[in-house]
């Protein structure tokens, strides 16, 4: 009983194939961590004596005895009960030493599991200093003592908590005085430039019917290679939506040339790509299907 029982992961499985790793916590973490609750009960416990003993001084000891009596059970009780179906698992004790009573799957504890595990103490703590449940804590060798076993709990250490700016890239948020960074060296690649909105171009690339986009990036692909008459031909069997997609290039240079423009945007260039002459056959983007007018 000398050395304490080591800490050991606890595994849970979701129904979506979702591991959660758990650590348990080990029997020196717990006995200090229910020491510095013991102090806390003693001084509430200190506190509801003297209290009991002002109203033995006005002559009220019958009622200094009763608010005795029904406090210590309310105190005794309540602080785990309350505090753990409450505050998530945690008393003052646990919360210090980063401990935190869960379910037996990962899920959070519930207001009966709570009750169940603290009622069950009592037994956990006969003969004297919790001698039955550390028998059972080395016996079931998970770190489940009587409680636990009833409740289906178990005592796990906290997971360490990580700010948004701890993340890779981020960075905290500066205060109104604090100076502003340096401005980045030329020719360096900003760390944020993954994060930039989107251009112009992709947002009205976005705006367009699936069926377009495919169809225009499948001609933007293939242009190089296909004649001028047949990108025209593609042109005029869309050109019902090239019309709605840019409708100031289609009223001032046709189809073709919305068309052109619609690929430009999806290659991300600005300039239409002058046509070449073709090397061989090649079959030219199937046309989206016209919609009902």
């Amino acid at each position: 009983m000398d050395r304490p029982l080591p800490d050991t992961d606890l595994v849970v499985a979701t129904p979506e194939r979702v591991s959660f790793d758990y650590q348990v916590a080990g029997l020196g973490t717990r006995a200090i961590a229910q020491i510095l609750d013991l102090l806390i009960l003693s001084g509430l416990l200190i506190a509801l004596g003297f209290l009991g003993l002002a109203f033995a001084a006005f002559g009220a000891s019958t009622v200094g005895s009763l608010v005795m009596l029904f406090g210590a059970f309310v105190i005794v009780f309540g602080y785990f009960w309350i505090s753990e179906a409450f505050w998530s698992g945690q008393t003052i004790g646990k919360k210090v030493f980063r401990l935190r009573a869960v379910g037996d799957r990962g899920e959070p504890m519930t207001f009966v599991q709570a009750g169940i595990r603290n009622i069950v103490r009592i037994v956990d703590f006969l003969p004297y200093g919790y001698g039955v449940g550390l028998v059972t804590l080395f016996i079931n060798g998970k770190g489940r003592r009587l409680g636990d076993l009833a409740a289906g709990t178990i005592v796990v250490k906290d997971s360490d908590y990580v700010w948004l700016w701890q993340l890779p890239g981020a960075q905290p948020a500066s205060s109104p005085g604090a100076p502003l960074p340096p401005p980045p060296l030329p020719g360096a690649v900003s760390t944020l430039s993954a994060f930039a909105p989107a251009t112009p171009a992709e947002l009205m690339l976005r705006r367009l019917d699936p069926d377009v986009r495919r169809f225009v990036t499948a001609y933007a692909r293939r242009r190089p290679s296909l004649p001028i008459p047949l990108r025209a031909q593609l042109a005029d069997q869309v050109q019902a939506r090239l019309q709605n997609a840019a409708p100031d290039v289609y009223v001032q240079h046709g189809p073709l040339a919305a068309l052109d423009y619609l690929a430009d945007l999806e290659r991300g260039g600005s300039a239409p790509v002058a046509p070449a002459a073709p090397v061989g056959p090649a079959a030219p983007p199937a046309p989206p299907a016209a919609s009902p007018q």
